[in-house]
């Protein structure tokens, strides 16, 4: 069945577990992702973004979901990732997408909090949640390492989910997109503050190349959202 992030996302938060989400290039990754989902019987997030939306047709992927998600009781979110385009998202919604991410996280502060409350009143006017990013999280394939000072403040993190209404944050706390280049690194102790003050369901972008005891400590943090692409893409 069709579902939205906060269908998933609430819950997870509340018992102390993630969703994953999985991003989709092609009809055949999505079908993947469905019976990986089914054969577990766990609720999944299908993500599309924005840098392929001019490969694949959005249309054609949101048929596929809502044709896959009529076949099964299982939650599935279908969800536009990282998109800066308020058209696109537009068209996500009249697509039938459960979900969008707006991506403001280059903006400045007071022009990411104004367009991302906008965009947020969109989607909610459509019954679709909306994900927002705050903080630096290196483009894919960088390589790029995060320093502390460029991580998300846990003060202007509350300050942007009660200004716009957001339904859940990407937040900056070390992971890069794309291939790492070292060791990972995430700054638990900055994601618990992070967790404290905010009261929507956290992600963590650049799930892949993360080790398992990493990411499960980071779920008992606070993440209730894992993205995964780069092994997707490398596969």
């Amino acid at each position: 069945m069709l579902a939205n992030l906060n269908d998933v996302l609430i819950p997870a938060r509340e018992r102390g577990y993630a969703i994953g989400s999985f991003n989709v290039h092609n009809l055949e990754t999505v079908q993947a992702i469905f019976e990986a989902a089914t054969s577990l019987d766990l609720p999944v997030i299908i993500a599309f973004g924005e840098k392929v939306s001019h490969i694949t047709d959005i249309q054609l992927i949101a048929k596929c979901v809502h044709s896959l998600a009529n076949r099964t009781k299982i939650p599935m979110v279908l969800h536009l990732d990282h998109c800066k385009s308020e058209d696109l998202i537009i068209k996500a919604i009249q697509a039938g997408f459960t979900s969008v991410m707006y991506d403001g996280s280059g903006l400045k502060k007071s022009e990411n909090i104004e367009k991302t409350a906008a965009i947020v009143n969109i989607a909610h006017a459509a019954n679709v949640t909306l994900e927002a990013e705050l903080g630096y999280i290196p483009a894919e394939d960088t390589g790029q390492a995060v320093s502390e000072h460029q991580l998300t403040r846990p003060e202007e993190a509350k300050e942007f989910v009660e200004k716009t209404d957001c339904d859940a944050l990407a937040i900056a706390v070390g992971t890069i997109h794309g291939n790492y280049i070292g060791e990972p690194k995430i700054y638990h102790n900055r994601l618990k503050e992070i967790a404290k003050v905010v009261s929507v369901p956290l992600v963590l972008h650049g799930g892949s190349g993360n080790t398992e005891k990493d990411l499960v400590l980071a779920i008992k943090e606070g993440i209730a959202k894992i993205n995964i692409n780069t092994e997707i893409s490398n596969a």
